[in-house]
């Protein structure tokens, strides 16, 4: 019984140390594993500072492009204005045209009928022209005539004085 005593005596001294040496040699697993999660847990530090900065940055570029965009939005609505301003110029442009077309068209009528009226004129001149001439070598043979009949009235007023 006493050799049962002290067997059960190392062996209830043993197991702890038994236990003891498992207990370290788990201490150092669990070390070991801790520090290989700190490790992970840095390096996702590292990776998740680096994903909040490209965020930022990515952010920053989001609402850069996000302004341009509103810049170009305004731009696109002056333009879209300044087209309808420019049409209405061109439908005023064509209308104008076509009214100045329309009177260019009466003016070369007119042209041409005061040109028809200026040959006709011309050739009433020269028609009348010709009547002067006429009427003037008649005027002269009359004045050639009178100037006879004076000559031979003088004649015979001599004659008759004498």
């Amino acid at each position: 019984m006493k050799k049962m005593l002290i067997g059960t005596c190392l062996i209830a001294l043993g197991f702890p140390l038994a236990l003891a040496g498992c207990y370290r040699a788990e201490r150092e697993n669990l070390k070991a594993a801790l520090a290989n999660a700190e490790s992970e847990r840095d390096d996702l530090k590292v990776r998740m500072d680096a994903v909040m900065q490209a965020r930022d940055q990515f952010q920053k570029q989001v609402n850069q492009l996000t302004g341009s965009r509103d810049r170009l939005q305004e731009q696109l609505t002056e333009l879209a204005g300044s087209r309808d301003q420019l049409r209405k110029q061109v439908d005023e442009l064509i209308a104008s045209r076509d009214s100045l077309q329309e009177q260019a068209s009466e003016l070369i009528k007119s042209r041409d009928a005061a040109v028809a009226e200026a040959k006709k004129a011309q050739e009433r001149i020269d028609m009348l022209a010709v009547q002067l001439q006429a009427e003037t070598g008649k005027v002269r043979d009359l004045q050639e005539q009178l100037k006879q009949v004076q000559a031979a009235i003088a004649e015979f007023q001599k004659k008759l004085k004498l």
